[in-house]
C-alpha cells in the first residue's frame, strides 16, 4: 500500500514517496560515518531532516542544498552519509518527511546500547586491509567473530547472520545480550561493549511520537549519580581531616599559653623572694656616742670597744662607723658583735 506525503519547499516543492520502510536504530562512534537510506523509490526529489526542524540537503530536480558539503553528501538514490559524527549528530532523521533511522553516538570505549539497535564498530588504529574481529566475553576465551579479506570478501564466522562489514565497520544488526564483552580487531580493543535490556524501539517497531530519552543520556545520568554517591565519602573524610587539624592546633595553641603564663608566674615568684642588697647590708652601730662632725669615720675602735652589727638575712663583715641602726620592720634581724684587739689598733698606726 502507498502512502502520499505532501511537503512544500521554496517555491511549491511536491513529491510522493511510497515503499516505506522501517526506521533502523543506528549506534555509531564517534568520528566514524554512516550511511542512512532514504526508503522511497520512484521520486528525484529528497529532502533530508533532522528532530523534524533541522534542514541538512535537498535536491529538486537539478537544484540541490546542503548545509554542511564537508560532513553532508547525499547519493543518486537518495541516501544521506554522514561524515565525522559529533554529539550534536544524535537524534531522527527523516527523508521526505518519512522516519528512516535514529542515531545514537557513542563516545570513549565503553559503550551502552539498548537490544535490537545496529551497532557500528570501526576498526581504528590499523591499516591492514585484512580486518580480524575477536569477541572475549567476561570469564569467556576470545572468540573469532569475522574476518575481512584484502579483495573485500567478507566471512562472518558466527552471529546468525546479524554480523556483517558496512560503513567501513563491522555491523551488529538486532543487538542481543550474547553480544556483549570486549571487540579485538588485528590486536587492538575498540570497544568494551554492554548492552542493556529490550529497548521499546526496535527496528521492527515504529516509535511513538514522543521522544524516548536517549540510553546514552540515560547511561550519563546514572553515570552522575553513582559519581554523586561515591563522592559523599570523601567530602565527610576531608570534613573530619579539617575539624581534627583545626581542633589540634586550638589544643596546641592552648597548651603553649598555658605554659608560657606558668613560666611568667615563676619568674615573678623568685623576683619576689630574692632578697636585695639593702635589705641584707650589714648595719653596724656602737654603743659609745655617736661621732662628732670632725671625728674620721674610717678611724678604728678603741681597744676593747664592742661594735655591734644588725643585718638581715646575710652577713656583711664590713666595718663601718658606729651609728644608731635604721628601723627595720617587717623583717627578721641578725645581731652579731665584733671586739677590736690591741694588735690590730697598733698596725694601724704603722
Amino acid at each position: 500500500m502507498f502512502s502520499c506525503h505532501v511537503w512544500f519547499l521554496l517555491s511549491g516543492l511536491i513529491g510522493c514517496t511510497g515503499n516505506s520502510t522501517a526506521a533502523i536504530w543506528f549506534s555509531v562512534p564517534e568520528s566514524h560515518h554512516v550511511c542512512l537510506p532514504c526508503g522511497s523509490s520512484g521520486s528525484s526529489d529528497v529532502i533530508w531532516t533532522r528532530q523534524d526542524q533541522e534542514v541538512l540537503v535537498t535536491r529538486r530536480g537539478g537544484y540541490k542544498t546542503n548545509k554542511d558539503r564537508r560532513r553532508y553528501r547525499l547519493m543518486v538514490n537518495g541516501d544521506l552519509c554522514v561524515w565525522h559524527l559529533k554529539e550534536s549528530d544524535h537524534g531522527r532523521y527523516r527523508c521526505n518527511q518519512q522516519l528512516v533511522a535514529e542515531l545514537q553516538v557513542l563516545t570513549g570505549r565503553d559503550y551502552t546500547v539498548s537490544a535490537g539497535r545496529t551497532l557500528l564498530l570501526p576498526c581504528s588504529g590499523s591499516s591492514k586491509p585484512k580486518q580480524r574481529w575477536f569477541q572475549q566475553r567476561e570469564g569467556e576465551r576470545r572468540e573469532a567473530v569475522l574476518t575481512k579479506y584484502r579483495n573485500g570478501t567478507v566471512k562472518p564466522e558466527r552471529g546468525g547472520g546479524r554480523l556483517s562489514f558496512t560503513n567501513d565497520a563491522l555491523q551488529i544488526q538486532d543487538l542481543q545480550p550474547e553480544d556483549a564483552g570486549e571487540y579485538v580487531c588485528n590486536g587492538l580493543l575498540q570497544a568494551r561493549v554492554t548492552v542493556l535490556a529490550a529497548h521499546a524501539e526496535t527496528s521492527s517497531q515504529p516509535p511513538s511520537t514522543s521522544t524516548p530519552p536517549s540510553p546514552a543520556v540515560v547511561t550519563a545520568e546514572v553515570g552522575e549519580i553513582k559519581k554523586k554517591s561515591n563522592t559523599r565519602p570523601e567530602n565527610v573524610l576531608l570534613l573530619v581531616g579539617a575539624v581534627s587539624v583545626g581542633l589540634m592546633i586550638i589544643f596546641l595553641a592552648a597548651v603553649c599559653v598555658l605554659l608560657t603564663s606558668m613560666k611568667c608566674r615563676r619568674r615573678k615568684r623568685r623576683a619576689a623572694a630574692a632578697p636585695t642588697r639593702e635589705d641584707t647590708e650589714l648595719q653596724p652601730w656602737t654603743t659609745s656616742s655617736a661621732p662628732t662632725e670632725g671625728e674620721d669615720l674610717e678611724t678604728p675602735p678603741l681597744c676593747g670597744e664592742t661594735i655591734h652589727y644588725a643585718s638581715l638575712g646575710r652577713q656583711n663583715w664590713r666595718e663601718r662607723p658606729s651609728r644608731s641602726p635604721p628601723e627595720q620592720s617587717h623583717h627578721s634581724v641578725i645581731y652579731s658583735s665584733v671586739i677590736s684587739r690591741p694588735a690590730a689598733r697598733a698596725e694601724h698606726k704603722l
